[in-house]
């Protein structure tokens, strides 16, 4: 839950079921102990930042992940994903990991990141959290308009400019 709140409101949030996505949320874990699940609420606060009638279609699980890696007493953030001009498996430090997601580096051309429920997830072997990122192709909406496209696109990217 920590690892997920240091992202918090930097990547856009896909709910499926009603086919939108948030750019302002909160998070909280709800359940019995032991078996608690998070759960993503929007902010309804910043109508602005929600995006309606996204297509199911248009978002794209994706081979990339974030991850902290602990190296000489310090934590690093890093993204991982196949390349598609090296052909492997790449980790980059969470800066130059965005921008290459930006240039389409990881081979889904430039991307916009997204989450989904389920994409918090733990390394079995290590206990260590990561997020698997969806990928949101804003050319498959064809039932928004090119303003709101181009919205989503900039949106997208603009909650993450901190970390880049």
């Amino acid at each position: 839950m920590k690892f997920f709140d240091m992202f918090k409101n930097s990547f856009m949030v896909y709910s499926s079921s009603v086919e939108k996505l948030y750019c302002e949320y909160s998070s909280q874990l709800t359940g019995p102990l032991g078996r608690q699940r998070m759960v993503v609420l929007p902010d309804f606060n910043h109508y602005d930042s929600i995006f309606s009638r996204i297509d199911s279609a248009a978002v794209s699980e994706t081979s990339i992940v974030i991850y902290p890696k602990h190296e000489q007493g310090k934590t690093l953030l890093i993204v991982s994903g196949h390349s598609k001009t090296a052909g492997t498996r790449e980790k980059l430090p969470l800066r130059q990991g965005l921008k290459a997601l930006k240039m389409g580096y990881f081979g889904h051309n430039p991307m916009l990141p997204a989450l989904m429920l389920g994409d918090l997830r733990e390394f079995p072997e290590k206990r260590l959290p990561y997020l698997r990122l969806h990928s949101v192709d804003c050319d498959k909406l064809a039932g928004l308009s090119g303003f709101e496209r181009s919205d989503i696109a900039k949106g997208a990217w603009a909650k993450l400019a901190a970390y880049m």
